[in-house]
């Protein structure tokens, strides 16, 4: 589970336009809790016409970010900057991204003991938002450190550099910067200076020996590589299926069917699903419900977060869950308990409600687990809450005829 410790503030992503929106007709009166009546505003068991449900990747195909730049450079006039102007005038960072800058491939077979070695500037969200450097074990991309996150103004590392000699060879090494879905400078939830990552005199040693390999002070132009993310394509689609299904035979699921063995879904996704928006005459409140089926490993950075509009423009980050539920069935607390979109409406009147859903992995994607496919099954959406008149009417006739 991740953020849930940080206490829910306004945030709007710019992820797209809303879905269509739909118009209630004749909404349904539930007694959903003792003392309590609730009106049951919309609901869907994904076994009707589900064309006003939208799926987006988030990872377009675009160039990366990765970039040689004058700005903040450390030594000379220029250095490697993963960041943008496009959301202030300082620099800064958006979510969702993973940027990569490669070395060139190094041949260290007969170096003793090779460093890695450069300067660094950061500044991203604390405990979120990391800059990795990585090199290759047995053919897979592994960090060498933490991450770097916070602010950390230019430092040269010096020969307190990272050690290669236990990595592949030919030596595969880079930078890897990885935000998450929400705060950044795109949403405005945190403003970096110069943000995400900077970098320099990049040069990889024989720390005994003295004799330099590589080395790039970007004042040529720059001789590492930047690797911007591929398009990983839209994954979620409606899966027929009474195994995972809460009621039978549909449930949305973003994965691959075709994966082998099937069930996976693919690495290095982030993709939306949208469900209708819902126009809301009068509602002073409303609560989404939902059934999730988890098969998100723990022991990975894979996640599924929870957005919600209450004007069916703007959307608010709630929650973000993993975890491998195996073959204990279904998530009670997103069906029970729900989520309250109406405490981002201004006034507490909810105008139009609708949800996001964003599975998100990282370049291992999810396996299958016990129960079938990977990720994050969702099955039978619903909005309840207080209607303005409705609910004020029903509860003063409750009221007469307490006395009658």
């Amino acid at each position: 589970m991740r953020k849930l410790a940080i206490t829910l503030v306004v945030l709007v992503l710019c992820l797209g336009t809303a879905a269509a929106k739909l118009e209630v007709a004749r909404p349904a009166v539930e007694f959903l809790e003792p003392g309590r009546y609730n009106t049951m505003f919309w609901f869907d068991d994904m076994e009707g016409d589900v064309s006003q449900y939208r799926t987006v990747s988030f990872i377009p195909c675009m160039p990366g970010h990765f970039h040689v730049d004058t700005y903040m450079a450390y030594e000379g006039t220029h250095s490697w900057y993963c960041g943008t102007f496009d959301y202030d005038a300082d620099g800064g960072y958006g979510n969702n991204w993973d940027d990569r800058l490669l070395l060139p491939e190094l041949d260290l077979s007969t170096v003793l003991y090779p460093i890695l070695t450069f300067a660094f500037r950061t500044d991203s969200e604390v405990g979120h938002d990391f800059t990795y450097v990585q090199a290759e074990s047995l053919g897979v991309f592994v960090n060498l450190n933490y991450g770097y996150d916070g602010v950390q103004p230019w430092l040269d590392i010096g020969v307190y550099g990272y050690v290669l000699a236990s990595y592949d060879n030919p030596v595969n090494a880079r930078f890897r910067f990885i935000s998450d879905g929400a705060w950044s400078d795109q949403d405005g939830l945190y403003l970096s200076v110069g943000g995400a990552f900077m970098c320099d005199i990049v040069k990889v040693f024989d720390y005994y020996g003295g004799h330099t390999y590589f080395y790039d002070d970007v004042e040529s132009g720059g001789l590492c590589m930047p690797d911007p993310p591929l398009c990983y394509g839209d994954y979620w689609h409606l899966l027929d299926d009474p195994n995972p299904a809460l009621s039978d035979p549909h449930s949305w699921w973003c994965g691959d069917p075709a994966t082998v063995p099937p069930g996976l879904v693919p690495p290095n996704l982030c993709n939306g699903l949208y469900s209708p928006v819902v126009d809301l005459p009068c509602a002073a409140s409303c609560t989404v419900h939902f059934a999730a089926h988890y098969a998100i490993p723990t022991v990975d950075n894979d996640y599924c977060a929870y957005s919600g509009t209450c004007d069916g423009v703007n959307y608010y980050w709630l929650a973000s869950y993993w975890g491998d539920m195996g073959l204990t069935g279904w998530c009670t607390t997103a069906y029970n308990t729900g989520f309250d979109i109406g405490q981002f409406c201004p006034g507490d009147l909810v105008e139009a409600a609708g949800f996001l859903w964003v599975m998100n992995t990282t370049e291992n994607g999810c396996g299958p687990s016990l129960a079938g496919p990977a990720g994050v099954m969702i099955d039978d959406v619903w909005m309840e809450g207080h209607a303005c008149s409705p609910a004020k009417e029903m509860g003063w006739g409750r009221i007469k005829a307490m006395y009658r």
